[in-house]
């Protein structure tokens, strides 16, 4: 898939569709997806000229060379390969300026995450000692915030969430905010409502991998990538 303009939010459900579903995306007529998504065929149109294509048939080929390209490939290596091809990688250095400015004025980094989140904010805490600056990190969904007596406006807080969308998260990130902290987000899209609380996101834009209800195999290595270059920029 090529670079994602700025989506509407139909748009960008038909992106997400078609991202997480390019087999059945191959084998559909332009009305059949029209049908599955419940979008009018003028809606997909749209979104396949946000992306930079002139046809439907276009994207099929497009998807037909990448999925040939990358037919023995491992799913993580393919992730990840994918992941590193995209045109939102520069797209990065903006925000990445603005993260400058936000941690000229941090006194201290709190990376905040729940399961598998959780332990990339160990590393990111990590990373960012690493470079010299004062940073640790919470994964206790209860961990009672609005009981300190101190102001964090001169903190920031750094929240990994894959989906942006966990409850227990959200309400940790309302908190900090109120208390006057600044949240930047990693998580992978940007129209969510921990990326709406946000002052700085960045999104990564790989597919879901998702087992039953609770058991999220999306890949990690974005997080990781962005994480150190997020420390690195300090």
């Amino acid at each position: 898939m090529r670079k994602k303009y700025k989506l509407t939010s139909t748009q960008l459900r038909i992106y997400n569709y078609i991202v997480a579903n390019k087999k059945e995306v191959m084998e559909s007529t332009l009305r059949q997806l029209a049908h599955t998504l419940q979008v009018s065929p003028a809606s997909i149109v749209r979104t396949l000229t946000a992306l930079g294509y002139k046809h439907y048939y276009d994207l099929q080929s497009a998807i037909a060379s990448e999925m040939k390209r990358n037919k023995v490939v491992d799913d993580i290596t393919y992730q990840a390969q994918y992941y590193f091809s995209q045109d939102v990688l520069p797209d990065y250095d903006q925000k990445i300026d603005c993260f400058k400015k936000i941690a000229k004025k941090t006194a201290e980094f709190i990376f905040f995450g729940i399961g598998t989140s959780g332990d990339l904010c160990d590393y990111g805490a990590r990373q960012f000692v690493n470079n010299g600056r004062s940073a640790f990190a919470i994964d206790d969904p209860f961990y009672p915030v609005n009981l300190s007596r101190d102001s964090y406006r001169n903190k920031t807080v750094i929240v990994l969430s894959v989906s942006g969308e966990g409850q227990p998260t959200i309400d940790q990130v309302k908190s900090f905010s109120k208390l006057g902290a600044r949240i930047v987000s990693i998580t992978n899209e940007e129209d969510n409502t921990i990326a709406h609380l946000s002052d700085l996101n960045f999104a990564y834009h790989l597919e879901y991998k998702i087992i039953g209800q609770t058991i999220n195999l999306t890949t990690q290595v974005p997080v990781v990538y962005l994480l150190e270059r997020l420390s690195r920029a300090l």
